[in-house]
């Protein structure tokens, strides 16, 4: 199992994952960014929007970048 790390980054901040999570599969991490992202939209709305969540594996490649999109944008 690889260890894969979920940062929020944007409007040029940057928020650390420092424990990450391990997955069998690659895809399980992006499913977990899109699901860290909704997260986000539904909680913290309109701070977060224009950021993503970024996912990066144990030896700091960026994997994955999974947007943070405004409430308005979110589908019922």
């Amino acid at each position: 199992m690889k260890r894969y790390f979920f940062d929020v980054v944007g409007d040029g901040c940057r928020e650390l994952d420092f424990h990450g999570r391990a997955f069998a599969e690659p895809q399980k991490a992006l499913e977990t960014a899109h699901m860290l992202a909704l997260d986000i939209e539904v909680g913290y709305g309109e701070e977060y929007s224009g950021r993503a969540i970024q996912v990066r594996s144990a030896d700091g490649m960026s994997l994955f970048s999974v947007p943070i999109r405004m409430p308005d944008q979110i589908a019922a």
